[in-house]
C-alpha cells in the first residue's frame, strides 16, 4: 500500500495536463528564440517545427530580414525543434533537435547554426 501512495502524486502531477510529448512545454518556456545573424548575408527566412521538418509552416521572419550583423526575435513551439534558414542567395542549412528552452539563442553564419543560451 505504501508504494501506491508513494506514486500518486507522481500519477496526479502527470495528468494535471501539459504536453506529454512536449515536456518542456509545461516548465514555463515561453518559445522565444533570439535569431544573431553573425554572416555576411540577410537571412530571409527562418522556420521551426516541433514536429519535424516535412511540416515547416510559416516562414517566422515575413515580412522582413534579418540584415549582416543583426538580430530578430521569433517564436517556436517551446522544446525540441527542428530549425531552416534561408539566406538571401537561396542556399539553406537546417538543424535538427534544437531545444528552444534551453538554448534560446541561435547564432547563424554561412558555414552553421549554433544554438546556445
Amino acid at each position: 500500500m505504501r508504494q501506491a501512495l508513494l506514486l500518486l502524486p507522481l500519477l496526479a502531477a502527470a495528468c494535471a495536463g501539459g504536453d506529454a510529448a512536449n515536456p518542456a512545454a509545461t516548465l514555463g518556456c515561453s518559445g522565444e528564440v533570439r535569431l544573431r545573424n553573425i554572416g555576411p548575408m540577410a537571412v530571409e527566412q527562418a522556420y521551426f517545427s516541433a514536429s519535424g521538418p516535412a511540416n515547416w509552416g510559416p516562414d517566422l521572419l515575413t515580412p522582413t530580414d534579418i540584415p549582416a550583423g543583426g538580430d530578430r526575435t521569433v517564436m517556436a513551439t517551446p522544446g525540441r525543434n527542428a530549425v531552416r534558414i534561408v539566406f538571401a542567395n537561396g542556399r539553406a542549412a537546417e538543424m535538427a533537435g534544437v531545444d528552444v528552452c534551453t538554448t534560446p539563442t541561435l547564432s547563424i553564419s554561412p558555414t552553421e547554426l549554433i544554438a546556445s543560451r
